[in-house]
């Protein structure tokens, strides 16, 4: 019996008990798959985050269903005319669910942390097309009133950028941008993210959370804003895509995403399921540093090996086969993008790579433990073996262990998926910049890396579009660090009490405007 399932069955009467009041009254209720590496919006870095930080904070401005900026906590904004420099006035009737009022300096203390070496953040790199903020990353600006980020006054941000950059307007609708209290921060210490000390400024605040079972958030009486009827948000932490099913069948789950294969299968048609659009896109990376990783005519060779035109058969969540890392919709998306499946090709290429196959190697294959991760893998395992001859060994591990392995490049082969933070190109292609926090390949290429900062710094839309095609012909076909497998929408189960919920393509889940019925 898989360990997961085991260990669900033995806490289901508990879990029912946590979940208790989730039909009744004002009470909202998911699940997230496993528990939050952390709560602290500068270091957080995975969709497991996501629908607690997006309901606990938010941003300068925010995105909407449609992709559209909104404004948020800053009222208004102007763009100087030469593009670079930005002027935000905030709301003044914005205020910390302590009753503190919102301040300018929170901000830029926030935006100091994230770019401090010692908080290790992941997304440090969002900021440094502000001046100075690579500088100041590295070191070489030694303080930080040497970066381009002044508060005016209480309530007016200015930030100078080093050139125009046509996205960066989106920036500050991301969670690691957020403000953050300095006194809240330094008198919690590395508990500081945690209830009874956190404040937050959206619609909601931390009320509770027991390690590996549940979160609550509840609503904050010093919202500014308009919010919906709901008292309270429960996230329980269920890992067993099962359980998570039995629970939300049962009506102790409201609104459950990442739904089982088999159960999307066996679900298709209900009117409780729903299909948002996602900016996602599912891949398979390869440690450049690992052997036989290290091989790039290797690493063409899997590429090619795997027949990703299978993927919505197999996953029956509407996920269509992707060549492109950028995907549909998107500038510098590009079906004949990529290394196409070709078995002969790919024997080609593994005959290229001096690989002794009298005695193949064998692969490990990392993997967080999923339902939908599982399937994958094992498909792709298949495939490898069928058309290639080579064995790749599934390691599978809970989220945050699995996170573990790829920041330590312990495994020469991963699956991953990556989902827009915002909804430009220049968000896929930078996650592989050299300078990245979020590159967990091993990998480094000076021509990719210029053409991906070019490209940011471009007004003209057909020159942009050329030098992401470029750029990917570097990252899928030249130097093959990842194949791409499949793009897909987000299938999520949403009980028909439950009016005015959005998901947004960015899977940004906003819960200010849910009014719940008994």
């Amino acid at each position: 019996m898989n360990r997961w399932i085991a260990s669900s069955i033995a806490g289901l009467g508990l879990l029912f008990a946590l979940s208790a009041g989730a039909a009744d009254g004002h009470v909202f209720t998911f699940r997230i798959p496993g528990e939050p590496e952390t709560l602290d919006w500068n270091k957080a870095h995975t969709p497991i985050e996501t629908y607690l930080l997006m309901n606990l904070m938010e941003g300068l401005i925010g995105v909407d269903a449609d992709l559209k900026i909104t404004p948020a906590l800053a009222k208004s904004w102007k763009l100087s005319p030469d593009g670079k420099t930005y002027t935000f006035n905030l709301r003044n009737d914005v205020k910390w669910s302590d009753g503190v009022p919102l301040k300018a300096a929170d901000f830029l203390y926030s935006w100091k942390r994230l770019l401090s070496p010692m908080t290790a953040a992941s997304y440090a790199y969002f900021l440094f097309d502000i001046e100075g903020a690579e500088g100041f990353y590295k070191g070489t600006v030694k303080d930080f009133s040497g970066v381009g980020v002044k508060a005016l006054d209480d309530y007016t941000i200015q930030v100078k950028l080093v050139q125009p950059v046509a996205h960066w307007i989106y920036i500050p609708s991301f969670w690691v941008t957020f403000p953050m209290r300095q006194d809240v921060v330094e008198k919690g210490g590395s508990g500081w993210a945690t209830p009874g000390r956190m404040v937050s400024v959206g619609p909601f605040q931390l009320e509770s959370h027991d390690l590996d079972s549940r979160i609550v958030l509840k609503a904050n009486p010093n919202y500014y804003g308009v919010r919906g009827n709901l008292e309270k948000a429960v996230a329980l932490i269920i890992r067993d895509d099962a359980t998570a099913l039995s629970l939300y069948e049962s009506g102790k789950l409201d609104f459950l995403t990442d739904i089982a294969t088999l159960d999307l299968k066996r679900l298709a048609g209900r009117p409780d399921l729903k299909s948002y659009p996602y900016l996602k896109t599912g891949y398979l990376g390869f440690v450049v540093d690992k052997f036989p990783l290290s091989n790039v005519h290797f690493r063409r060779a899997l590429a090619m090996s795997i027949d990703r035109t299978k993927m919505g058969m197999i996953l029956h969540g509407g996920q269509q086969p992707a060549n492109s890392f950028i995907p549909p919709r998107m500038l510098g998306h590009s079906p004949r993008m990529g290394l196409p499946f070709d078995p002969v090709k790919a024997k080609n290429e593994l005959r290229a790579s001096g690989v002794d196959m009298a005695k193949p190697p064998l692969v490990e294959f990392v993997i967080a433990n999923w339902d939908k991760s599982m399937v994958v893998a094992q498909f792709i395992q298949g495939e490898v073996k069928r058309n290639l001859g080579v064995d790749l060994s599934i390691q599978p591990f809970d989220n945050k262990t699995f996170r573990a392995q790829l920041d330590l490049h312990s495994y020469p082969l991963y699956l991953s998926s990556w989902s827009a933070d915002y909804p430009d190109p220049d968000n896929f292609m930078s996650v592989f910049l050299s300078s990245s926090g979020n590159n967990r390949l091993g990998w480094k290429n000076e021509a990719y890396d210029r053409l991906v900062m070019s490209a940011r710094r471009m007004q003209d839309l057909r020159g942009r579009e050329k030098a992401y095609g470029d750029a990917q012909k570097i990252l899928l076909e030249e130097d093959a660090v990842l194949a791409p497998l499949y793009y897909e929408p987000n299938m999520a189960l949403v009980r028909p009490r439950v009016q005015g919920l959005e998901l947004n393509p960015l899977n940004y889940l906003y819960l200010k405007k849910v009014n719940c019925g008994g």
